[in-house]
């Protein structure tokens, strides 16, 4: 079993309960209570992009190891579409910085 975290946990804004994050600042549960209801939009989106680019940055450095796109795709658990578009991130001029 890999080491790489990829969930995060929070203090759910619903209920204060500690968990998985869903989404929006939810835990799994309650982001899927307030989803099948239709009133998920009472919570904005974070828009934080936080475990977005921890798992850029995972990817980068197994890329840096020369591991393929699928390996480090199944690795940082996301799908191979976005492992390419983490590529194609990286290979764009203003990551060089």
């Amino acid at each position: 079993m890999s080491d790489i975290k990829t969930t995060v946990e929070v203090t759910c804004w619903c209920c204060g309960e500690p968990g998985i994050h869903g989404g929006r600042g939810l835990r799994r549960a309650c982001y899927s209570r307030y989803l099948r209801a239709g009133t998920l939009d009472q919570f904005p989106p974070l828009k934080t992009g936080l475990p977005c680019l921890w798992r850029l940055e995972e990817y980068a450095e197994l890329r840096n190891r020369r591991i393929s796109v699928r390996v480090a795709a199944e690795r940082i658990g996301v799908s191979k579409r976005t492992a390419e578009r983490y590529e194609a991130r990286l290979k764009a001029p203003e990551a060089a910085r």
